[in-house]
């Protein structure tokens, strides 16, 4: 660990995730979705089918499981994709 490493502590993910991270996971997992079949989509993420629906559709909010699930299947850090750290632009 470097001396600036120690001068920084890492960023702390939120409980319950504002409009703008929730903006950011759907468009994120929007670009993933486009590729598959909802179904497919739901499997790799581990959530219900239905679940998924609404939260593309904007009808329900996302847990950060939720989130870091988005994170794991499109490659990103979770702190990245919620905009707390550069990098993660969906």
């Amino acid at each position: 660990m470097t001396e600036h490493d120690q001068d920084h502590e890492p960023p702390s993910i939120p409980g319950a995730l504002t409009a703008d991270q929730q903006a950011r996971v759907r468009k994120a997992l929007a670009s993933y979705a486009c590729s598959f079949t909802t179904s497919e989509v739901a499997v790799s993420l581990g959530y219900a089918r239905l679940y998924v629906l609404g939260f593309l559709r904007a009808e329900i909010a996302c847990s950060v499981h939720f989130a870091g699930r988005v994170a794991d299947v499109v490659g990103v850090d979770l702190a990245a994709l919620l905009g707390l750290v550069p990098g993660g632009e969906p």
